[in-house]
């Protein structure tokens, strides 16, 4: 499926796969031999629940996110996008392929052995009751595989499999000149009330902002009440970065805007937002980009003990897989000294002050801080949120 000018490599496959895991070494493999390129792990374009009922994958919301990111990406110099995410049916291939034109899309199959899978699975630590599902998955998709481009991944290594791919695929092929860009087709909001509550949690390398954050957004997903939730480091993908925006504020601003108003017209009534930020003017360009939301930023703080400990257990890869999580597999000499450096960053947010209010979060489960944050920011989400 190839129509379009912008090489859009779309890898999927069941759970535990690797899908997230190929995508991002092929992004790291085009980025340092020079090209220009993005990754977006698609289920961090599709947070926003209680779901439709008759979206109850949000398939059609990633699908207006994706084609919401992509010009954002592409106008930020982006001349190729690496995606990773489960595909469920033709018709939903189809729903991002409609909205999305000018893009060459190419779709590849991971797969692997029953073995193989649950002992990935297994590995992972983290929801391992998966598994069967992952299993009856990978074999529905077997059977209906016929003629598909389709990678084995067993016993190999991710980037083994990253340049089988590519030499499948030939992707991403010779570099297409992008011109005359696509507006953003983002929804526009028609919901006239007040502000929708932004809650964002900020803080040091490690601190436990995406959990903490995620459990949040799981308090609101079972009370009913329908809640966006946005990670800002999923957004930063692209490089290389700008010399004077290493951390692609401005990249992420604007795709955390695009993003805001599909959520806002598929009914989420609040958001969360996990990433971190150092001066004010910052947070001034992100609000701005989230026009008709009421922004709350709570700092977390941990000790430069408990930083180191929360550094090393993500270098061994304990809790859930976080897509391009790049302190996963780092020695213990390199994870003490990105830890040195969190510590560091805690201390300079202590100084600045940045954040309506601070919570500490050492020795707490993130559950435990969780409550405290919404506790802090008066109940957070508030009234305004039924």
């Amino acid at each position: 499926m190839r129509d379009g000018s912008f090489p859009l490599l779309w890898l999927h496959g069941p759970s535990g796969v690797g899908k997230s895991t190929v995508a991002w070494e092929i992004f790291t493999e085009l980025s340092r031999s020079g090209v220009r390129t993005a990754y977006a792990d698609i289920d961090q374009l599709g947070l926003c629940y209680p779901a439709d009922g008759e979206d109850p994958g949000n398939d059609r919301l990633k699908a207006a996110n994706l084609a919401a990111v992509w010009p954002v990406l592409r106008d930020a110099g982006a001349r190729c996008l690496v995606v990773s995410g489960i595909l469920g049916t033709s018709d939903a291939v189809r729903a991002y392929a409609d909205r999305m034109p000018g893009i060459a899309l190419t779709l590849c199959r991971l797969r692997a052995d029953e073995a193989e899978l649950r002992n990935r699975i297994v590995a992972r630590g983290w929801q391992t009751q998966l598994a069967d599902a992952a299993v009856r998955h990978a074999e529905a998709l077997d059977r209906a595989g016929a003629g598909e481009l389709c990678v084995d991944t067993d016993g190999l290594s991710a980037v083994d499999v990253a340049r089988l791919v590519r030499a499948k695929t030939g992707w991403p092929g010779p570099a297409a000149e992008i011109t005359s860009p696509a507006a953003v087709r983002a929804h526009s909001s028609t919901v006239d009330e007040a502000d929708a509550p932004m809650l964002w949690l900020c803080g040091a390398q490690g601190v436990g902002k995406s959990a903490v954050g995620w459990e949040i957004f799981a308090d609101l997903l079972r009370s009913g009440a329908k809640t966006a939730y946005v990670d800002l480091g999923q957004l930063g993908f692209h490089r290389p970065v700008p010399d004077d925006d290493p951390d692609n504020h401005a990249l992420k601003a604007r795709s955390l805007g695009a993003l805001w108003a599909n959520f806002r017209a598929a009914g989420a009534r609040g958001l969360i937002v996990t990433g971190g930020v150092t001066d004010p003017a910052t947070v001034g360009r992100y609000a701005a980009a989230v026009p008709g939301t009421k922004l709350t930023l709570c700092r977390l703080h941990a000790s430069p003990a408990e930083l180191t400990e929360r550094i090393l257990r993500r270098g061994r890869g304990e809790g859930p897989p976080i897509p391009g999580d790049e302190l996963k597999g780092l020695p213990a000499e390199a994870l003490h000294r990105l830890a040195e450096r969190a510590a560091r960053e805690a201390d300079e947010l202590d100084r600045t002050g940045i954040g309506d209010f601070r919570v500490d979060t050492d020795d707490l489960p993130a559950g435990d801080v969780a409550r405290l944050v919404r506790a802090k920011a008066g109940e957070w989400p508030g009234p305004v949120m039924p």
